[in-house]
């Protein structure tokens, strides 16, 4: 099995947070194979991609996770979350 973590410091716990609600639609995989967890500790996110079978499956999971959290960002940053 294959897994990653991807970690990225914010501003601030409040933007963190909002990034970690923004992707909370995204960590609900419907075969259950991959699960993806996110959670924010002070202006620090964490993402964690496991239980993937393929390397091409976790490959292609990051690039999800990366795209939705440049759509989280991006509206955040609109909004003033910061």
């Amino acid at each position: 099995m294959f897994e990653a973590e991807i970690t990225i410091r914010y501003t601030s716990h409040a933007f963190a947070n909002s990034v970690v609600k923004a992707l909370s639609p995204d960590n609900i995989i419907p075969n259950g194979e991959i699960r993806i967890v996110s959670r924010a500790t002070g202006p620090v996110l964490h993402v964690r991609v496991e239980r993937c079978k393929r390397i091409e499956s976790l490959q292609a999971t990051i690039q999800d996770v990366f795209r939705c959290l440049h759509a989280a960002e991006s509206s955040l940053v609109r909004l003033s979350i910061q």
